[in-house]
């Protein structure tokens, strides 16, 4: 038959909860100093954990700043391709009006060569008519010049009023 433990007597209790206390107080001494070592020199467990701490805070630090540096060169790329998108339209539209300029300059030009032909001819005109006019005032002036020489009078118009 087996011994029932809560048959003991309180002495018989006492003394084995005091052999187990001792047994786990030599054992916690003979084991302590190494594990008291361990723990007892918190420095390097703690060194060793900040260290992780560190290097996990560092590894953090830079992945945040490649992020940055990413989104900052995306930004860059994205701002010089709007810059030169920009300047390219404005060229275009700067030759464009310079073509513009240059296409009214000629046409200008051509209207004013236009303009200077076209009195050139009515000068011309004018001209042609005016020595026409001369050559006939002359004519007649011979005419009476020599009416006058054969006659020997020189007529006189009268306007009376």
């Amino acid at each position: 038959m087996r011994k029932n433990y809560y048959d003991l007597g309180d002495g018989e209790i006492a003394a084995a909860i005091a052999a187990s206390a001792f047994a786990i107080y030599s054992l916690e001494e003979n084991a302590g100093s190494q594990y008291q070592t361990k723990t007892r020199g918190p420095v390097r467990p703690a060194e060793a954990g900040s260290r992780k701490a560190e290097n996990k805070a560092d590894a953090w630090e830079k992945a945040q700043t490649a992020k940055i540096r990413k989104r900052h060169d995306e930004l860059l790329s994205a701002l010089l391709a709007w810059e030169n998108e920009k300047k390219m339209i404005a060229k275009q539209q700067m030759e464009r009006r310079k073509n513009q300029l240059e296409l009214a300059m000629k046409r200008n030009l051509q209207h004013y060569k236009n303009k200077l032909a076209r009195i050139d001819h009515i000068a011309k005109g004018a001209r042609t008519q005016a020595e026409e006019k001369r050559k006939y005032e002359e004519s007649i002036v011979k005419e009476k010049s020599n009416k006058i020489r054969s006659t020997g009078n020189v007529s006189v118009k009268c306007f009376c009023f």
